[in-house]
């Protein structure tokens, strides 16, 4: 097994942790609430984004806008190896310190970040064209300057997940939501709706999340620039599966972005990027209660960590089919209120992603409890099934039905990944299908505990 290096005196320590997080009574439900919280605090700026966006710059300019920050997304994704879900592994096991992951990860942005934006900059010098993925290059070489900042931020997330110091984690998120909106509010007044200064604004936020997270984690450790062996090792070894199954995740819900480009052009992907931010608000809930699970599995025993996700599990589903309808119902009055007529065409996505995006909630439950229990090549086959059904009803639907035909294609394959998860859980754990789905009257009593408790405390009563 791997042997933790000795902390220098700078550093917390993994028992101060451990014990400070076993300490805090309910501590599950009370930071899965203000995780939750958080989430819907970022959505608040999400949805502030999308309307100066599409207001300001219209269907096209929106796809474009939306094309230029997937990119480096989906560069950074390839980037990542991981190194962030290893982080959250291994902190909570106390298998590494706070300084040793600290260093890695930002000797590993600087290092990853620099070479996937010289891999962009060789692209297009080598082959001297003017576009990059349907694109204006110069779209896509302002974007990707964010890589280093943006795995940085990633890196030094898992380390405050697996330290469950979720009240900084959850202020990273804010910054990371919050600071597009705000300067994409000053460069669209400025420069008068230009997609260009759109694309610097969101550049500039992530420099300025980035910032924010070298702050919160700065109060677990020592920075340095370290790239040791003995640590790449373990973090590689337990990435990899992670990383894999990231990246044909993310493909599974990013990818059909580029297809629709491709097939329907720029005006369709500004549709369904409006649809799609309205449709992903039901994924916050699962998203909260994830990022609370994982170090807890990690640290417990496997009954008591069956238990727990079980009750995570069916609340998650619970709150996603409650959120689902309501969204079903006034997605139409909300797209046009927001975003204007332009846009009311993106109701559709919202009706058509949402079964999958209440099922795709119930598999991010379970990737986390694969996580905690190292299980992640489980995830993998589930992420690969839902790849491969993706990709063949995106390119069989995208031609003939545009965004609506991804937007179905995903759905599908969201539920496909999830029954991957749930069959192999259900028959390889003491987990039950209908204790993980099926809600009882004692998680109702509590969450409206939570919620009287949330009105009349608001934040103060959840940090008690």
């Amino acid at each position: 097994m791997f042997e933790p290096p000795a902390e220098p005196g700078g550093s917390i320590s993994l028992e101060r942790l451990a014990t400070e997080a076993k300490a805090r009574p309910g501590g599950l439900v009370t930071s899965a609430t203000l995780t939750l919280a958080a989430r819907f605090a970022a959505f608040g700026f999400s949805l502030a984004t999308n309307v100066i966006l599409a207001r300001s710059l219209g269907p096209e300019g929106r796809g474009i806008y939306a094309v230029a920050v997937l990119i480096p997304a989906l560069i950074g994704l390839f980037a990542q190896l991981g190194i962030g879900q290893a982080s959250v592994y291994y902190f909570s096991k106390g298998l590494i310190s706070a300084d040793e992951l600290i260093g890695h990860a930002t000797s590993l942005s600087v290092v990853l970040g620099l070479l996937g934006y010289l891999a962009v900059l060789g692209y297009t010098a080598v082959s001297r064209s003017d576009t990059f993925a349907g694109i204006a290059s110069h779209f896509v070489l302002i974007s990707c300057i964010a890589l280093p900042f943006s795995l940085l931020t990633v890196f030094l997330q898992g380390i405050l997940n697996g330290a469950q110091r979720f009240a900084y984690f959850n202020l990273v998120l804010i910054a990371q939501y919050a600071s597009p909106t705000f300067l994409l509010t000053g460069a669209l007044l400025l420069f008068r709706g230009s997609t260009t200064a759109a694309v610097w604004a969101w550049m500039i936020s992530t420099v300025i999340t980035a910032a924010v997270a070298v702050y919160s984690v700065a109060l677990l450790g020592r920075f340095s620039f370290r790239l040791r062996a003995s640590t790449l090792r373990p973090l590689l070894r337990f990435g990899l599966i992670s990383y894999l199954s990231s990246l044909t995740s993310f493909v599974n819900y990013r990818f059909d972005v580029l297809i629709v480009n491709l097939f329907a052009g720029a005006r369709q992907v500004g549709l369904y990027s409006v649809g799609t931010g309205l449709a992903e608000i039901v994924w916050y809930i699962a998203n909260a209660a994830g990022i609370v699970l994982a170090p807890r599995v990690a640290a417990e025993k496997a009954e008591e960590a069956d238990r727990l996700t079980e009750a995570v599990c069916r609340v998650v589903a619970f709150l996603a089919v409650i959120a689902a309808g309501l969204l079903a119902v006034s997605a139409p009055f909300v797209v046009v209120l927001f975003f204007g007529e332009a846009f009311a065409d993106s109701a559709w996505a919202v009706w058509l992603l949402l079964p999958g995006i209440v099922t795709f909630s119930v598999a991010r439950v379970l990737s986390m409890y694969l996580l905690g229990r190292n299980q992640l090549r489980i995830d993998l086959l589930a992420s690969f099934v839902g790849l491969v059904v993706t990709l063949a009803l995106d390119f069989l639907l995208i031609p003939h039905y545009g965004f609506r035909g991804a937007a179905i294609a995903s759905s599908i394959a969201y539920t496909c990944a999830m029954v991957v998860d749930l069959a192999w859980v259900t028959r390889t754990s003491t987990i039950s299908l209908g204790a993980l789905l099926i809600v009882r009257a004692q998680d109702i009593r509590i969450l409206i505990k939570r919620a009287r408790e949330f009105r009349s405390g608001g934040l103060a009563a959840l940090r008690r």
